[in-house]
């Protein structure tokens, strides 16, 4: 981990050509984590975990509720699915075959990255170092990364408002407000509107840049899709797994708890706050990704208590324990030489 402070602008790497040498070089560069982001992401964990457990009183919660445990192991081993979805889409998109075990090493690594490097660049990274290991030219390699991160977008908008057809009928407004208290809804609403103007003052600067290339890009992977068929229903199967899992693990840990499960609305919810943990460019989201859970789970007839403790045993699950195995799995893939 380098002890650097945090660089001006550590997107610059992306506005060159990231397939170029040049590129490569600059992306490779950001897999080094930095101390800063780890220390922003420890302490929002930290912040979290002591609010949820304050505003849950989990003391009272256990003394008279029956958590059934064995169910918070099945939705860890369940969360796994997401990075099998990730390496599937990876391994659709590749114009070449990954090794499947490799693959899915590497996603799990990105848990680590994700997490700690500014924007999730070291991510990009990663896989561009791992595809050229491949054998992958560098053009190649940004095309794979570009195609695959495209549909499974693509996909995941899609399924938000399918899911809200079916999930509209078990919006209980009533139920929302009474169980939820005023001051926890203007802290929600605090956190969603800090973590959006955050994002909005980092990232609107850099969209003019980029503006002009976005319709010829979009065109050519829809292209390659038209194409290339049968890659791009894998690309699309991976991302449905990924979707799959997290809805999975977000059941099996509202069934431990004892609160009512709506596939549905679930399906929605956790895709609203996945976006949210990546749009906005500070580890963890700043509480977003948890405050969307929170008010959605709370508006689908889920208790606020059962609310509070779901939110932050999914985050556990999907998003702040996988950097520990991630980062041993880093270490083997630089060990082999394979990023």
């Amino acid at each position: 981990m380098s002890d650097a402070g945090p660089e001006a602008d550590p997107l610059d790497a992306l506005d060159s050509d990231p397939a170029s040498p040049t590129g490569l070089r600059r992306l490779a560069s950001h897999i080094t984590l930095n101390r800063w982001t780890f220390s922003i992401a420890f302490a929002t964990l930290l912040v979290l975990t002591g609010s949820v457990m304050w505003s849950a009183h989990l003391g009272s919660f256990l003394d008279g509720h029956s958590i059934a445990w064995w169910l918070l192991v099945v939705a860890g081993i369940v969360s796994v699915g997401q990075y099998v979805g990730y390496g599937i889409s990876l391994m659709g998109a590749s114009t070449k075959p990954l090794p499947a075990g490799r693959t899915l090493e590497l996603q799990v690594a990105e848990s680590l990255t994700s997490m700690a490097t500014p924007e999730s660049i070291g991510s990009l990274a990663l896989t561009m170092r791992f595809l050229t290991k491949q054998g992958l030219g560098a053009a190649e390699a940004a095309a794979v990364d570009g195609l695959s991160s495209f549909l499974t977008t693509f996909v995941g908008v899609i399924l938000v408002p399918l899911g809200a057809i079916f999930a509209a009928s078990s919006l209980d407004v009533a139920a929302l407000k009474k169980d939820v208290p005023s001051g926890q809804w203007e802290l929600i609403v605090a956190v969603v509107v800090l973590a959006g103007f955050i994002t909005a003052a980092i990232k609107f600067p850099r969209l003019r840049r980029r503006i002009h290339t976005f319709g010829g890009t979009i065109a050519g992977y829809l292209r390659q899709i038209l194409a290339h068929p049968t890659r791009g229903l894998t690309i699309g199967a991976g991302e449905l797994l990924t979707a799959s899992a997290q809805v999975a693990t977000m059941a099996f840990v509202l069934a431990a708890l004892g609160a009512p499960i709506n596939i549905a609305a679930i399906l929605v919810i956790t895709q609203i706050a996945s976006a949210a943990s990546n749009v906005v460019p500070i580890p963890g989201g700043l509480g977003a990704p948890e405050a969307i859970l929170i008010a959605g789970l709370s508006s689908v007839g889920v208790g606020h208590t059962e609310a509070l403790l779901a939110a932050l045993i999914w985050r556990y699950l999907t998003y702040w324990l996988p950097p520990i195995p991630g980062a041993i799995l880093l270490y083997d893939l630089r060990k082999h030489r394979l990023i």
